[in-house]
């Protein structure tokens, strides 16, 4: 089922219209131990998430936990760190729950955001299980809202696209029925649309300073907040407790319209006071729209560069150069090992019509209004190389990371030019300062480029201390564009280890089969080694962990995506290696897979290569068993 199909079964069965959107759903039909109302036989008060339904929320983990065999385990890091999440809960939804307490839930307004915990936990001879909830660190009224929730009742959470937000919605087990629309058929699955969510950890501490600015106050929760506020400060203080309270609570208050006057009567203050609060929300105004240069600090808000000149730099970025076999996961260990926040990351792909223009930059026409009208002027304009230095120049308290994906898909020392000089970086072997590991050993002279930088053309250009250059590789495309020797011992090589351990979906199976994905790529590889001994980097020719992702082991996406890699290329000299040797061409094989009613990979596979298939596939779940 498709991510919109499953979205429309939960408009049906849920109800109402909502303006959010959407890229992720799960569905969980609750057990006894879910809940926490009567009838209950056990201790647990989380909800358990298991699955691929894990995938739906982030988790914070310690290696002492989980890097290390389960016996070793170090307990109390299991919540050493716990991920809180924003969920947003609705009036009428708890309404409808039957629930008695909704006003201590919602105080007058129709949704509210609460904070639930995540922690991920390690179960002996099980996979893993999110743990949702935790009462004692929970916002009390998430856990007033669980308590209308019973055995059998179903709850669904709706992550907000590209956000680290959820709708929360709790829908009755004798409504999980609409029509033709069954719930139960979401249960226990997750799906997902493919978007990227930025976490940014700053907005998620700060959460309570956005509940005050999001939060709709009444004219009378502001009279008594004020109140309170002026009430205990200091005595020298009440006046500037005014000014502060007009200044933290001016969206509220200009966005409803509300006058100085009335929330000064509200409060109970001497009527004077109008007069000092209007003039925080003076001052509010001026800071909201920056009219004097002085702004209020939003999450992208970058440091002042006055900031910057006394700021010590980082050290010891380094060119990183990470190849495998194709789908190894390259480019998932940029993300989850160096960097994924897309504010410090500049990305490229080299391929064959990439030039050092493109790269570095070049001079182009660009028409500029003026006084006197239209005129045109030819600038620089910097690549993603030149745009990537600046970053990294102009902020030494963070690391930067130009990312070169295929880089041997371009004709990489033509691309480089003479920007291959500065690949040279200073290390702690050599006699440098801890101050310059990192950074360019040499430095080069390029005008557009120093006074793009630097503001100076005669300034030599070094790449700094803080700037990572990230490049992969496909072995199997080494051939492409060779790098030579010089090339690429200015790079740190490392190696993706080809883990099929390490894929969520190894264990898939492959649709139309009795075969996981892990087993069946696992014998194909041995044979592509064994078949071509005597061949320079046979092993450039295997399947990669991730060559084929969950949802392409579907029907029909398979065969086009691993069955013709394989008699295209991995086995394109031997055909009858692994196929049938009554199948002549791509396309009866191709046929022959989709139409098969049996077992697909076998209709296709010569049975000994089937058959090995089999006995790896069982030998990986007796050794899960034991283990």
């Amino acid at each position: 089922m498709e991510f919109n199909e499953a979205l429309e079964i939960i408009h049906h069965v849920v109800g109402g219209s909502s303006k959010n959107e959407y890229d992720g759903i799960i569905v969980k039909r609750l057990e006894t131990s879910n809940t926490l109302g009567g009838g209950r036989t056990t201790n647990q008060t989380h909800i358990a998430i298991s699955g691929e339904q894990m995938n739906m929320f982030p988790y914070l983990r310690a290696d002492g936990y989980f890097e290390c065999e389960y016996d070793n385990r170090d307990e109390q890091l299991k919540k050493y760190f716990i991920t809180r999440i924003p969920l947003y809960l609705y009036k009428e939804n708890t309404n409808y729950l039957g629930a008695d307490n909704l006003e201590n839930i919602y105080d007058g307004n129709e949704s509210v955001c609460v904070n639930a915990s995540i922690v991920r936990s390690r179960r002996k001879a099980q996979s893993d299980q999110v743990q949702l909830s935790l009462k004692t660190i929970d916002d009390e009224s998430f856990v007033e809202f669980r308590k209308n929730l019973h055995t059998g009742d179903y709850l669904v959470l709706l992550k907000h696209k590209e956000s680290l937000e959820y709708d929360c919605i709790g829908v009755k087990a004798t409504d999980e029925t609409q029509g033709d629309y069954h719930l139960s058929k979401l249960n226990n699955k997750f799906y997902k649309l493919p978007t990227n969510t930025k976490v940014d950890i700053k907005k998620l501490i700060e959460i309570n300073d956005s509940e005050i600015t999001d939060k709709k106050y009444t004219l009378q929760q502001l009279g008594t907040i004020l109140k309170d506020m002026y009430d205990n400060a200091e005595d020298k203080m009440r006046v500037a407790s005014i000014h502060i309270f007009g200044i933290k609570y001016g969206k509220n208050i200009l966005e409803k319209n509300f006058r100085a006057p009335d929330i000064i009567k509200e409060s109970g203050l001497n009527d004077s006071y109008s007069t000092e609060l209007q003039k925080a929300l003076n001052i509010y105004r001026c800071l909201n729209k920056n009219t004097y240069g002085i702004s209020i600090l939003g999450e992208n808000d970058k440091i002042m560069s006055s900031d910057l000149g006394s700021a010590k730099r980082k050290t010891g970025a380094e060119n990183i150069l990470l190849y495998g076999v194709p789908g190894a996961g390259k480019s998932h260990i940029i993300k989850t090992k160096y960097c994924a926040d897309e504010r410090y990351i500049e990305r490229v792909v080299f391929h064959p019509d990439y030039t050092y223009s493109d790269f570095v930059g070049q001079i182009l026409p660009r028409v500029e209004k003026t006084e006197n009208g239209d005129k045109l002027k030819y600038v620089f304009t910097p690549g993603p190389f030149t745009k990537m230095l600046k970053k990294a120049v102009n902020d030494p308290i963070n690391y930067y990371y130009l990312i070169i994906e295929e880089l041997n898909r371009g004709n990489s020392p033509a691309i480089f030019g003479e920007i291959f000089q500065l690949l040279d970086r200073k290390d702690d072997e050599e006699e440098f300062s801890t101050e310059e590991i990192g950074e360019s050993e040499y430095g080069i002279a390029n005008y557009d480029v120093a006074y793009e930088v630097y503001g100076n053309e005669n300034h030599f250009v070094k790449i700094p201390s803080n700037m990572f250059i990230l490049a992969t590789m496909n072995t199997a495309d080494q051939n492409v564009f060779t790098l030579d020797t010089a090339f690429q011992r200015r790079w740190n090589m490392k190696q993706i280890e080809n883990n099929f351990d390490s894929a969520n979906h190894s264990k898939s199976i492959i649709a139309g089969t009795e075969l996981s994905w892990g087993a069946f790529a696992t014998v194909i590889n041995d044979l592509v080694v064994d078949i071509n001994l005597d061949m320079a980097s046979s092993e450039d020719k295997r399947l990669g962990a991730y060559f084929a992702k969950k949802k392409e082991l579907e029907v029909t996406r398979f065969p086009e995506k691993v069955l013709k890699y394989l008699w295209d290329d991995a086995f394109k000299m031997d055909k009858v290696a692994i196929f049938r040797d009554e199948y002549k061409s791509l396309e009866d094989v191709i046929t022959a897979y989709e139409n098969s009613t049996t077992d697909k990979l076998a209709t296709v596979l010569r049975l000994d290569i089937y058959n090995k298939m089999i006995a790896k596939m069982q030998m990986d779940k007796k050794e899960g068993l034991d283990n």
